[in-house]
């Protein structure tokens, strides 16, 4: 049996939304002003300006898609998740810092003018990681579109009135109280 890389893209997708909007990514640290020494963390979304956290929603939404398309359909929209994912890998890796604007809006009610220093933690690589697993497994559907999962129908065996009968014809795919079934 082969495993779904979708599903490996959108549970990539998914925890990368987690560290984007809830990890830390920078951590400001002040020393002077009124309230003196302190830190406070900045987030992905918060620190990108949103679009930490928009690329894995576009892999969760480029998932759903696959669910509706055709073979060629999945290849295209796959190219998207995959590009989707090289820029979530370049926005961990980068080392981009946030805006000092954004920077000094989180210090500023805490520190009132205060030098700070912003460090970069290890949440953005984790994310980075998280781009590269969603453009690996992107690239993999787009290679080879996961296939549809079509149940055949076939006649129901037994009596259906049956509650084990009806049971084990659910349980085989068919619909017992459909008349066409019925054997």
């Amino acid at each position: 049996m082969r495993f779904d890389t979708r599903l490996v893209a959108a549970a990539a997708a998914l925890a990368a939304i987690g560290a984007a909007l809830w990890g830390d990514w920078w951590t400001v640290s002040w020393a002077d002003g009124l309230a003196g020494a302190g830190a406070q963390g900045i987030g992905g979304s918060g620190g990108t300006g949103g679009l930490a956290a928009l690329l894995p929603a576009v892999v969760l939404a480029v998932v759903l898609t696959t669910l509706t398309l055709g073979a060629t359909g999945r290849r295209v929209v796959g190219v998207v998740a995959l590009l989707a994912g090289l820029g979530m890998a370049a926005l961990g890796f980068a080392g981009a810092n946030p805006a000092d604007a954004v920077v000094e809006q989180h210090v500023a009610l805490a520190a009132l003018g205060a030098d700070w220093t912003l460090e970069r933690t290890a949440v953005p690589a984790t994310y980075g990681v998280l781009g590269l697993l969603v453009a690996g497994a992107s690239a993999l559907w787009v290679a080879r579109p996961p296939a549809r999962r079509v149940r055949t129908v076939a006649a129901a065996s037994g009596d259906v009135t049956d509650p084990v009968a009806s049971w084990k014809a659910m349980d085989a795919g068919h619909d017992p109280t459909d008349e066409g079934d019925r054997a």
